[in-house]
């Protein structure tokens, strides 16, 4: 007979603390191991952020390496499009593996509100119910003894899956938010804690006109998209910090205007915090303000889509257009429209912007 854990859950992502708690759970329990169960429907929410097939590969990758540790996919392998709930899961496992003695694993929260549970008294008599301690949330003795509940010694969980799709990306595996990253997976609610409102409204309506944009001229959308996302990302970062970071990281453009470091600084937090490694995504996001010569095409869609954005507030519908018919067309359209607006306002034009103008407009690129 072996000592199984169960620990269900929309892990929408799965973080830190619940391999945590999985860990803790095999120590104390003397388990022989835990399988996670991702569900498909949730009776207590109402959709997830990730697909199943994405939920599922965080899983592999927050686990990977450590044998004690599983995934049951029997909720996502459920071809009945119904909500999950828990004992028809429990009844399945049970039935397909009688010998095992289970202990299903949840949150205080939870298990306070255990009386709320389809069918909870039978849960309690075919599985060993387990509660974790959560920040926030005190024991209801009634509930927990009613249901034989046994109550790990852990330290109190605060963190929660809405808490890193919020932005806190240190409780995640590096792997997972590498990962995340990759998909452009909750990026526009994690970017949201780093900027005001109208920036915000601002970054989504490029990141989508971006994709847009790329979709047309049959280009990446998803580097279109997550570039988008990313490209404001340090516009609002500490000066002090911006400083330290341009010292270190990118000091031969520190003497440029302090407007556009965000460029270099939200390349920086892009790679180095988010962890994302596609060069193309990073050197669109490096180009996005002042472009270069070596600008690439998804680097031409953000740029254009930064300058074009509809929340601007003026009519650049043909302009837009020209964009998704033509983006080597649009992109220069877009460099004589930034130049002679600067001309008729008299503002200052760094002169980095003369070599990027010469090179697409006035000789035409290759």
């Amino acid at each position: 007979m072996k000592k199984i854990g169960l620990f269900g859950g929309s892990f929408d992502p799965i973080h830190k603390a619940h391999v945590e708690i999985a860990m803790c759970a095999i120590e104390q329990l003397q388990l022989d191991e835990v399988q996670f169960i991702p569900t498909r429907h949730n009776p207590w929410k109402n959709q997830s952020c990730a697909n199943a097939k994405e939920r599922l590969h965080m899983i592999h990758l927050a686990i990977q390496g450590n044998d004690k540790l599983t995934v049951n996919t029997i909720e996502l392998d459920d071809d009945q499009n119904q909500k999950n709930y828990t004992i028809h899961t429990l009844e399945k496992i049970i039935e397909k593996h009688p010998n095992n003695k289970y202990y299903y694993i949840m949150g205080m929260d939870q298990a306070n509100a255990f009386d709320k549970w389809k069918k909870a008294k039978k849960i309690s008599n075919l599985v060993q119910l387990v509660a974790f301690q959560r920040g926030g949330y005190e024991p209801l003795s009634d509930v927990l003894n009613q249901y034989h509940f046994l109550v790990l010694n852990n330290r109190p969980v605060y963190a929660s899956s809405s808490d890193v799709r919020q932005g806190h990306i240190e409780m995640l595996n590096p792997h997972v938010l590498r990962y995340i990253s990759s998909q452009g997976l909750y990026l526009e609610t994690m970017v949201a804690s780093r900027m005001k409102e109208k920036r915000w409204k601002h970054t989504c309506s490029v990141a989508q006109l971006a994709k847009k944009i790329a979709k047309a001229n049959h280009l990446n959308e998803k580097q279109a998209y997550i570039a988008g996302i990313m490209h404001d990302v340090a516009k609002e970062m500490d000066q002090k910090e911006a400083t330290v970071i341009m010292q270190n990281y990118f000091p031969e453009y520190i003497s440029k205007p302090y407007p556009i470091w965000h460029q270099w600084l939200s390349r920086y937090v892009s790679e180095h915090e988010f962890l994302i490694e596609d060069p193309i995504i990073l050197k669109a996001i490096e180009d996005h303000t002042t472009a270069s010569v070596d600008i690439s095409l998804i680097g031409k869609c953000l740029y254009v889509a930064d300058k074009l954005d509809p929340l601007r507030g003026y009519d650049s519908s043909k302009q837009i257009e020209l964009c998704k018919k033509d983006i080597n067309a649009g992109f220069r359209d877009s460099l004589i429209d930034f130049y002679e607006f600067s001309k008729k306002k008299n503002r200052e034009i760094d002169d980095c912007f003369y070599e990027i103008y010469d090179y697409f407009v006035v000789k035409g690129e290759k």
